[in-house]
């Protein structure tokens, strides 16, 4: 069930964001102010301090469905899993890469404002892949499919322009999308726990949330099968332990669980 509705609000969220990115949708750049870098550029605190509450309280939600750049390497991942079986190990912790993302985007933003501080914004680098490499192509497709509508007399779309990028800057921007998806493909959410700043920014929020998954050492039979289906890499079934702080909240390793050893829930109380 956790699952699903990820999922679901991923899929919705993913949506229209690429209705605005390809722009057919322009209404829908609103949503660009829940996103975390935009938020602190335009100095939303309220924004910004939501998100940091709602990670402390329920861990990295916004990772699992609101940003479009977690939602695109899931994508890639579930491709790949279609067509090669794939699984996964627990790796440590690599706080000092984290640590060094988050620092880099601070400093990019101290000297260059938004527009350096974008370079490593998750949010700004999907819609920079979007726009530049998806949107000539969606519409040309538009155009395609308005274009037979009208030859059977049925003129109901708007002709879309095909806006093309310079192309230094399409070239970095597919580029940067290309090697995200490669990397998602090779070990599903990697780019979002090593290099990502808002990533790093709310592992530190989630290192201990309210409400965390959990792994049952009574019911735990050491199978392995959360730790293999874990895109996060933060499943480690011999200790028995999640690393609050790289978990994405994909729930994978809940419905991967036979025997119902892995949940969702509120943590213990310190005795």
């Amino acid at each position: 069930m956790l699952k699903t509705l990820r999922i679901v609000c991923a899929v919705a969220l993913f949506t229209a964001f690429n209705l605005f990115f390809l722009g057919f949708a322009d209404c829908l750049g609103a949503l660009a102010r829940v996103q975390m870098v935009p938020a602190l550029i335009a100095l939303n605190v309220a924004v910004f301090a939501l998100w940091g509450v709602a990670t402390a309280l329920f861990g990295r939600l916004y990772c699992a469905c609101v940003c479009p750049l977690g939602v695109l390497q899931d994508a890639a991942l579930w491709v790949r899993r279609r067509f090669v079986k794939t699984s996964f190990a627990a790796r440590p912790t690599r706080w000092c890469l984290r640590g060094a993302s988050l620092a880099a985007c601070v400093a990019l933003f101290l000297a260059g404002g938004a527009l350096l501080a974008g370079l490593l914004d998750p949010y700004a680098t999907y819609g920079r892949f979007a726009s530049s490499a998806l949107e000539p192509v969606a519409a040309w497709l538009a155009n395609l499919v308005g274009g037979a509508l009208a030859a059977n007399g049925h003129e109901c779309m708007i002709r879309q322009e095909m806006a093309l990028r310079g192309a230094c800057a399409f070239a970095f921007a597919v580029s940067v999308g290309i090697a995200v998806i490669a990397c998602a493909m090779w070990k599903g959410r990697l780019v979002c726990n090593t290099v990502c700043p808002v990533g790093a920014l709310l592992g530190a929020c989630a290192v201990r949330p309210l409400v965390q998954v959990r792994i049952d050492a009574d019911a735990c039979v050491k199978c392995g099968m959360c730790e293999r289906a874990c895109r996060a890499q933060c499943v480690d079934v011999e200790k028995g332990a999640v690393d609050q702080s790289r978990c994405v909240r994909c729930f994978e390793c809940i419905s991967a669980c036979r025997k119902g050893a892995i949940s969702w829930t509120a943590r213990k109380a310190r005795k």
